[in-house]
């Protein structure tokens, strides 16, 4: 039984702790036809001597050009598509599915 002294501290540590979720690849697919997919066709993912060579560089790549859109996405919507377009085109280790 949690006693009332111990409340505020279970509190206080869900607050500063939050449970990080997966990445979602069905909610990135979204993100992706909605917002890239006009300009971005599947050629640009296989690219030889392509840039993403990595799961870090993946999530790289994602964040800045939703910069460049100016689109204004969390970081859990950049995972999103990073992992979508893993699952889909690179299969890289490292993906937060």
């Amino acid at each position: 039984m949690i006693t009332t002294r111990l409340v505020p501290i279970v509190i206080f540590a869900t607050l500063q702790f939050p449970t990080v979720q997966a990445a979602s690849p069905i909610r990135g697919q979204l993100l992706y036809e909605n917002f890239c997919h006009h300009c971005h066709w599947a050629d640009v993912h296989y690219r030889v001597n392509g840039e993403v060579d990595s799961w870090g560089k993946l999530l790289h790549m994602v964040a800045m050009w939703q910069g460049e859109m100016h689109l204004g996405w969390r970081a859990e919507e950049v995972a999103d598509v990073a992992s979508y377009l893993n699952w889909v085109y690179y299969q890289l280790p490292g993906d937060m599915q």
